[in-house]
């Protein structure tokens, strides 16, 4: 990172004054202006039918593969979330959790407050977090924050805890895991608003996050509007298709409306 940029996130950091716990060192953090996608567009995406698979099939056309079903990154409910990616990323700490409290030393910062802080309602946090000891990365305290700021939902590769309560708050949340184990002592933020790994799927901070029973779908914030446009035509067609099977239309009428090599 370079100098101006340091000191560019530093005056920003410094102008929420108070509302900041000095949990996120400046020089974690790769933006704080990362573009996001418009709220309009956001809800037309999040009145799709069959969310992910619709956007899926587009990307598919567009030469993106950014899908990762849900038997990679699993959903604790069957909800659904739309919305732009604050990114995480967790690394191990080099010193082990036995040694690090035999010691007295304090846990690694992982960001806490300060990420709900500095994210928008209706952001999905995205988190990357690889620990050899199948620590959490994201639990109950956080997630009941999370949920009080509106933000949209938790996309972990790694693994969660406290998932019951999750549930009865409804927020919507995806990972590669659950785990009672904290993962205090364990991991340590790496960085925020960088880019991050979600089963081999790369995601910059700003990109579209979709997610439901499906799996998660990322769709790169320069290709939102694109995309969307897209699924909503194929929306309309195949909503036309199946109203001409219905009324029984014939083999030639309903392959005039779409090819049967897509259906």
């Amino acid at each position: 990172m370079s100098v101006e940029n340091k000191q560019d996130i530093r005056a920003q950091l410094k102008a929420y004054g108070d509302k900041l716990l000095g949990l996120i060192p400046a020089e974690k953090i790769k933006t704080l202006s990362q573009e996001r996608v418009a709220m309009e567009i956001v809800e037309r995406f999040k009145a799709l039918p069959d969310l992910t698979s619709t956007v899926a099939d587009i990307l598919d056309t567009l030469g993106i593969d950014t899908i990762i079903p849900a038997t990679e990154l699993k959903p604790i409910s069957t909800g659904r979330v739309v919305g732009s990616a604050l990114t995480l990323r967790y690394i191990p700490t080099q010193e082990g959790i036995g040694a690090s409290i035999a010691k007295g030393h304090k846990a690694p910062l992982l960001g806490g407050k300060d990420i709900i802080t500095l994210s928008q309602a209706g952001d999905v946090l995205v988190i990357e977090s690889r620990c050899q000891y199948a620590a959490s990365a994201f639990g109950g305290i956080m997630a009941t924050a999370v949920q009080e700021a509106g933000i949209a939902g938790v996309v972990v590769e790694g693994n969660i805890r406290d998932v019951a309560n999750m549930r009865d708050i409804g927020l919507q949340a995806w990972s590669r895991g659950i785990t009672p184990r904290t993962g205090k002592h364990r991991i340590e933020l790496a960085e925020m608003n960088g880019s991050v790994e979600l089963a081999g799927v790369h995601v910059a901070a700003g990109d579209l996050i979709l997610a439901d029973s499906d799996g998660v779908v990322v769709v790169p914030v320069r290709y939102a509007l694109d995309v969307l446009q897209r699924a909503e035509r194929a929306v309309q067609t195949e909503g036309e298709l199946i109203s001409a099977l219905q009324k029984g239309a014939s083999s030639q009428e309903v392959a005039n409306i779409l090819s049967p090599d897509r259906w």
